[in-house]
């Protein structure tokens, strides 16, 4: 644990007090700040006992629907009763899950899809590729599309044939050479039986509903049937909490075993005795400022490239996110193999006032539109907004609860802030960068831009497929909707004897919610 410091014997400030993560004297088992070790734990896994995590953010729109979260909860609940056919690992890289092969012809335009032998749903019925082509046509339902729709869009799901119980063939209305990597998560693209009701949810996740209640609470417990050996707890309980305080003292009262993705303005009250410690993730999650490129004055090319210029990304690194964070260069998808690092952005703020007036756009005033939905983001508002005056820019921060941020107005906003975990690059860009996508609030719509996605999800020669992901970045980083100051690192705070997590660096709380491989001592 070189770099940290004992906050009581150095008297540093408190903004340093959270970067180290050693709060109060307290001894903290934290993750190293690389790499996916464990943190400080046991080593023989132990079976039984209630894990109880509390999350944040009660809302009365939660969902078992695995095709249709929004809230970490939903993402929780999901990594638990259900699983995609192929998975995305806490390290972000890709794996067969359902799955036992994924085989394209020679120019992607089938797949070919070979499904694991054996493999039950929390009902006792046995996985077959007729529940495959089920789930695809569930999502890409013209009558009511589902959250991963836009990305399927290349299925041909009318023409799918079931070649037997474990094989499936998809035709592609075009050629599509990334679709494993597509539809890599659980959230969104979970495998899901026929006839399959959200409200009575069966999967073949490691562990089966029990109950639940939006806003409030649910509970799972162990599939003893699951084909991948179980998990180790015995019951799964997930407790949303309106109030950071409640949650806190939840934790601290033993009422709950977890505090998943907590405020970093609670970590420094853990107190001396080593009750609580923390598991400090990999930076994944990204918390954009987004501006709507369809309405002034973000209609104007250099007006977007000013406003990336203005920020000092360090500075709003160590004030807003209390340094748990990595500098982000207005370019989504950081673990993504294709990943350019040589985008590097550095404040200027004289280029940024030279943009301003070359587009007729010099004092300006606009409206941030922000909210408490993720770590640091009304406080990365603030910071924005007092940089931004150096170059002549009055920015006016309204703070709105969640409910509304995520209301009737979430994508007419025209400058605002939003959350993302990590999700491969191209598959990114269908959630959030083509015409019609789900969250597409930047209103982002570039012609040349979408005709470059399309070649390169058909570019079935990996070295061809990375040069027009690099120009896809280049047109992110010079012209694109998105601020991107950071990636974020979670911190979940622990009891004592929940053991068996690793660092992830998805944006997903708990150690990439590791139910199958935690356990309690």
């Amino acid at each position: 644990m070189s770099n940290l410091q004992n906050p009581i014997l150095s008297g540093i400030s408190r903004r340093d007090v959270l970067r180290s993560g050693l709060i109060g004297g307290a001894g903290l088992a934290l993750a190293a700040s690389s790499g996916l070790s464990a943190f400080a734990q046991s080593t023989v896994p132990k079976r039984g006992g209630n894990l109880r995590v509390a999350f944040l953010g009660a809302t009365p729109t939660e969902t078992l629907d695995p095709h249709a979260g929004v809230v970490q909860q939903d993402f929780a609940r999901a990594l638990g009763l259900y699983e995609p056919l192929v998975e995305m690992q806490a390290d972000a890289s890709i794996k067969n899950a359902l799955a036992e092969s994924m085989e394209p012809n020679a120019d992607a335009t089938e797949w070919t899809i070979k499904l694991r032998s054996g493999v039950k749903f929390h009902d006792g019925k046995t996985l077959s590729a007729k529940d495959v082509a089920f789930t695809f046509q569930r999502i890409v339902n013209p009558k009511a599309p589902l959250s991963g729709a836009i990305t399927l869009a290349p299925l041909d799901v009318d023409n799918m044939k079931v070649v037997d119980d474990l094989t499936l063939k998809i035709p592609m209305k075009v050629p599509f050479a990334v679709f494993p990597e597509c539809i890599c998560s659980a959230v969104y693209y979970a495998i899901v039986p026929e006839g399959f009701d959200p409200t009575k949810p069966v999967g073949t996740g490691p562990f089966k509903f029990q109950s639940f209640t939006p806003g409030q609470q649910s509970t799972f417990v162990r599939f003893d049937d699951y084909h991948g050996g179980g998990a180790y707890i015995d019951t799964l309980t997930i407790t949303s909490f309106a109030s950071d305080v409640a949650a806190f003292n939840a934790l601290q009262s033993a009422q709950v075993d977890a505090l998943a993705a907590a405020p970093l303005s609670l970590v420094r009250q853990v107190g001396a005795g080593g009750a609580i410690k923390a598991l400090v993730s990999e930076p994944g999650q990204w918390t954009p400022f987004t501006m709507r490129v369809d309405q002034p004055p973000f209609d104007k090319p250099d007006v977007r490239k000013a406003f990336r210029l203005l920020v000092d990304r360090k500075q709003m690194i160590d004030i807003a996110l209390s340094g748990y964070g990595e500098v982000g260069n207005d370019v989504f998808s950081r673990w993504d193999p294709f990943y350019d690092m040589s985008l590097q952005r550095t404040r200027d703020v004289d280029q940024a006032k030279f943009l301003l007036k070359k587009a007729g756009e010099e004092n300006l005033a606009v409206e941030l539109v922000t909210s408490d939905f993720a770590n640091g983001v009304p406080q990365m508002a603030q910071v924005f907004a007092r940089q931004a005056r150096d170059a002549g820019v009055t920015v006016s921060v309204r703070q709105v609860t969640p409910d509304v941020f995520y209301g009737d107005q979430y994508k007419q906003w025209n400058f605002a802030q939003d959350f993302w975990l990590h999700f491969p690059y191209l598959p990114q860009i269908a959630e959030c960068h083509l015409p019609g996508a789900t969250f597409n609030e930047t209103h982002w719509g570039n012609e040349q831009y979408i005709k470059m996605y399309n070649q390169a999800v058909g570019t079935t020669d990996p070295a061809l497929r990375k040069e027009i992901v690099h120009a896809l970045m280049k047109i992110d980083f010079e012209e694109g909707g998105y601020i991107i100051p950071s990636f974020n690192k979670m911190v979940d705070l622990l009891a004592n004897n929940v053991e068996g997590l690793t660092q992830a660096r998805t944006g997903y709380a708990m150690g990439h919610f590791g139910w199958k491989s935690v356990w309690l001592s």
